[in-house]
């Protein structure tokens, strides 16, 4: 044990006492550590690795890790926060934050599950870290997503405009984006007719979001009015996948301005569903008399 170095641990102390004492209670027990065979540093077990020397012992059971620098210290994190004396959470938040500078390009789902916080928490620390927003972050899934969703939607239309006859997943891995959000777009698309390959590139240029859902029926395309309207919806609607990404975002002093907003919206288009259904209730009171 005696070429064992410590350089891994995400603790800020990096030894408890009380915990090395406990162990040795039970130390013929105790599982094996893990080590980076390259440098024979400890990934994880450095309590257990103390209990041995206290108790004399100059052999441990190890299991070595055969991969880079930055995986090991994934892995020892995660190790820590699971095991018999997990991380406090601000030892969470601080590997989090080396994670993030270590790995910008991770998703904040990624990124909370090796270090054990929300990624709500994950978010709001990447806001504080030194490092630059990547293109695109891949999440736990492996696949790569566009870090601006808006952005993987204009890839979408694009794809669609220069290839109608690709599939929806063709399209969906092109753009980067969930299949089931290029089926929406795919839909909506159609209802509104194919956009020309140049218009698409002038919406992805310009970063403008491409509407996922629009009325649907025979009847918004009966006059230009009401096609017109169906076109003014497409564009003011939104859907989940449209303010998803930004849940993460709203600092946490900030909720409430954006969540007293999003309610004065939805009242104006409450009002809107009572103005339209008044003139429905109207319309039929003049076609009775």
């Amino acid at each position: 044990m005696a070429e064992l170095s410590v350089a891994y641990s995400p603790r800020e102390k990096t030894l408890d006492d009380d915990h090395v004492t406990t162990l040795m209670e039970v130390i013929n027990s105790l599982p094996p550590v893990l080590v980076d065979r390259r440098t024979m540093t400890l990934i994880d077990g450095v309590h257990r690795v103390e209990a041995f020397r206290r108790a004399r012992r100059s052999h441990i059971g190890a299991v070595l890790f055969a991969g880079s620098e930055d995986d090991a210290r994934v892995l020892a994190v995660r190790a820590n926060v699971s095991h018999g004396k997990p991380l406090t959470r601000a030892e969470r938040k601080a590997a989090a934050l080396m994670l993030i500078e270590q790995r910008p390009e991770r998703s904040d789902r990624w990124l909370a599950e090796i270090c054990g916080l929300s990624h709500s928490t994950v978010a709001r620390l990447r806001g504080t870290a030194q490092a630059g927003e990547p293109a695109a972050r891949v999440g736990r899934d492996g696949r790569r997503r566009p870090s601006d969703p808006s952005l993987g939607r204009a890839e979408v239309a694009r794809t669609m405009a220069e290839d109608p006859s690709a599939s929806v997943r063709e399209v969906a891995e092109i753009a980067g984006v969930a299949p089931s959000t290029a089926q929406r777009i795919a839909a909506a698309t159609r209802r509104a007719g194919p956009p020309s390959p140049s218009a698409a590139a002038s919406s992805a240029s310009e970063g403008r979001q491409v509407p996922d859902s629009m009325p649907e029926g025979p009847a918004f395309g009966s006059s230009p009015e009401l096609s017109e309207l169906a076109s003014w919806l497409a564009r003011t609607g939104v859907s989940v996948d449209d303010f998803a990404a930004y849940l993460e975002r709203v600092p946490l002093g900030r909720v409430y301005e954006v969540a007293d907003e999003c309610r004065r919206r939805a009242a104006v288009w409450a009002e809107l569903a009572a103005c339209l259904e008044k003139e429905a209730r109207n319309g039929r009171r003049s076609a009775a008399s």
